[in-house]
């Protein structure tokens, strides 16, 4: 049998996020805003108010950025570029190097440019 109990004093509420039973004095009111805009208050349990789930909290940062995943990848492809170019430029280490240098720092501002250019305009 599960240890749920009604309780008149501590009835059970479903949380509002996780729909999952909580006693009434486990659960917090939030204020949000509902389709037309009026404000209501949403019922969370303790568990939903602070999450501890480490890797949604990491994928914040690129959300306060503005970044989405294309411009996060077209600017890590572009850094791996220029440092591949930079790698095999010095391995090289004359004037084909020098060129290799030249060219991938280009391609790699190139790619830049066109993505700063697509997230302006």
């Amino acid at each position: 049998m599960s240890s749920l109990r009604i309780s008149r004093r501590d009835p059970y509420e479903a949380c509002a996020r996780c729909e999952t039973f909580h006693p009434s004095s486990e659960m917090t009111s939030v204020p949000a805003k509902d389709a037309t805009g009026a404000l209501v208050y949403l019922r969370v349990c303790r568990s939903c108010f602070h999450p501890r789930i480490t890797y949604i909290q990491s994928g914040a940062a690129f959300l306060r950025l503005g970044a989405d995943m294309a411009t996060v990848l077209g600017v890590t492809l572009a850094i791996i570029l220029i440092a591949v170019g930079l790698v095999f430029g010095i391995v090289i280490g004359s004037t084909a190097g020098f060129i290799i240098v030249v060219t991938c720092s280009l391609v790699g501002a190139g790619f830049l440019v066109a993505e700063a250019a697509r997230e302006c305009g």
